[in-house]
């Protein structure tokens, strides 16, 4: 029976991700220029902390999210679902 870990990417998976990170900087140029520098960093911030959370359970992380999306207006969130999900269509 095959252990259920994670699957490791292969080198078929290259091109793929490849791609995924193309639209990824082209979808910051996009908000940056429609939205501004503020709202791409903002972005960045939430992306960056939501990986460390997720991938090393790390508890600072977490509250540092819980911290930047508490402060967000709701015009703000707005702008940055927004982006996220631009993202999740493009991936």
């Amino acid at each position: 029976m095959d252990r259920l870990d994670p699957i490791e990417p292969t080198e078929k998976d290259a091109p793929l991700r490849y791609d995924i990170r193309l639209l990824g900087r082209i979808l910051g140029d996009t908000v940056r220029a429609q939205e501004g520098e503020e709202v791409f960093d903002t972005v960045e911030r939430i992306r960056q902390t939501s990986i460390r959370f997720h991938r090393d359970n790390d508890a600072p992380a977490k509250r540092e999210l819980e911290a930047i999306l508490d402060g967000l207006s709701v015009a703000r969130t707005i702008q940055i679902v927004r982006a996220f999900s631009y993202f999740s269509h493009l991936a």
